[in-house]
């Protein structure tokens, strides 16, 4: 998954927000592996104004909707943060609490939206289950730049949960935002959330080395993923 409760926002008390093994850092500096400022083949034309909503919007993704959390949500993201995997391929806290729930869908989440840090959104089948958190766990709007990230809860697997809401947001920051460009960074071993990023058009940049501190004290290797709005 690549993510999202906490960190960078989501290694979250700060909260979900989860990337798919997703590092930390590069905040002001969203250049694909071995660029130079200037340098490239992509001409890029003048920086438009992003358009942001008054209100965080709700999205609609296939069967599933994407919406601002609300409080009463912090015991289903809570449940869901006790998954291993989640623990495994994310920057949540560990051991995860409910405290950490209940900030990530209260403060934490009203503030990223407030201040423009992060969009935090989350994924309900048409049952009104939660099936996930999706999101923008890192933006820099001077630079018309935003990252996505997101997890999906145990029992919501397998089911395109990730393809759908992780497009769904995709677009909805390049083509109504104005992002010009949208990035993904993966875990070199997360083979899923790599699988998805493939699936919804991201085009695999390179590798950054020992870009990211895993559970065990080790450093992981991230793979970038990036979608332009000129794609």
């Amino acid at each position: 998954m690549v993510p999202l409760p906490a960190r960078r926002r989501c290694r979250a008390t700060r909260c979900p927000r989860a990337r798919a093994r997703v590092g930390e850092g590069r905040e002001n500096q969203p250049r694909s592996p071995g660029s130079k400022t200037g340098a490239g083949k992509h001409r890029v034309g003048p920086v438009t104004p992003l358009k942001w909503p008054a209100n965080q919007p709700t999205l609609a993704a296939d069967g599933l909707i994407l919406r601002p959390w609300r409080e009463t949500d912090a015991d289903a993201v809570f449940a869901a943060c006790q998954d291993p995997e989640i623990v495994r391929w994310t920057t949540i806290p560990f051991p995860y609490e409910l405290k950490h729930a209940e900030s990530y869908v209260g403060p934490m989440s009203a503030d990223a939206w407030t201040h423009k840090t992060a969009v935090n959104f989350a994924v309900t089948d048409p049952a009104g289950t939660l099936v996930g958190s999706f999101g923008l766990v890192r933006m820099a709007p001077l630079q018309s730049v935003a990252e996505v990230g997101y997890w999906v809860a145990p029992d919501a697997r397998r089911r395109g949960v990730a393809v759908r809401a992780a497009a769904a947001v995709t677009e909805w920051a390049l083509r109504d935002v104005g992002f010009a460009r949208v990035e993904l960074l993966a875990a070199e071993g997360n083979a899923g959330s790599r699988r998805v990023a493939e699936r919804i058009g991201f085009l695999q940049e390179g590798l950054l080395r020992s870009a990211a501190p895993g559970r065990n004290h080790e450093r992981i290797d991230l793979v970038i993923y990036s979608k332009l709005a000129t794609d």
